[in-house]
């Protein structure tokens, strides 16, 4: 589960309206319903702010991640690159999970070789009584970031109602991405506050000008 705005540290990412990691993931480009874009993750060190953030990964994780990227700097930037292209992969197939419409095969096939190898790197762990997957912290390196997102990615689509998944609609809406959990699924808006309020004060704005 990804945090609420007013749980966010300070970071990259001003806002977090997805309600699960991967479409927060996808929604660090501001905006998507407009040609004008700003990209939050400018480089690799800005996908470690947004792993805190979302605390997708323990403090001395990312202090160990942060270390390695700061002596590797070329893998670190190819990384960055191969975590952008994955971004904008997943964000075709929500959209097209969205609008019913079929999977871009390259992008589902991307998707897999990410889970291929994510899942080859989990192990099982013991805790309270239960069983669950986590990351071998043995073999965390520069492509945890991506792998963790991809699993999110699999895990909402393979374990929840894809019909909730939902975009902030243009032309008023951002084309951010959203998990609507509201009880009749009536969640239109990736914020009441962010889009929700802007787009009723444009439409007022628009009937009093006729």
């Amino acid at each position: 589960m990804s945090p609420s705005p007013a749980e966010t540290s300070d970071g990259p990412v001003p806002f977090f309206f997805g309600g699960r990691p991967a479409l927060d993931f996808v929604n660090t480009v501001d905006n998507r319903a407009r040609p004008a874009k700003r990209d939050y993750l400018a480089g690799f060190p800005e996908i470690l702010g947004w792993c805190g953030q979302t605390r997708l990964f323990a403090p001395a994780a990312l202090e160990r991640l942060a270390a390695r990227a700061l002596a590797a700097p070329e893998e670190s930037a190819q990384m960055h690159r191969a975590a952008i292209v994955l971004r904008e992969a997943l964000y075709r197939i929500f959209r097209s999970a969205i609008e019913k419409t079929p999977v871009p095969e390259a992008d589902l096939c991307l998707l897999n070789d990410w889970l291929r190898e994510a899942r080859g790197r989990q192990i099982l762990a013991a805790t309270g009584g239960n069983f669950r997957w986590v990351e071998d912290e043995t073999r965390l390196d520069l492509r945890s970031p991506a792998l963790a997102v991809a699993l999110s990615a699999a895990d909402m689509l393979t374990r929840e109602d894809v019909k909730r998944l939902k975009e902030c609609p243009a032309p008023y809406g951002c084309g951010w991405l959203f998990y609507d959990e509201t009880k009749n699924a009536s969640r239109r808006w990736c914020s009441m506050e962010h889009c929700g309020a802007a787009a009723k004060a444009r439409r007022y704005a628009e009937r009093h000008r006729r």
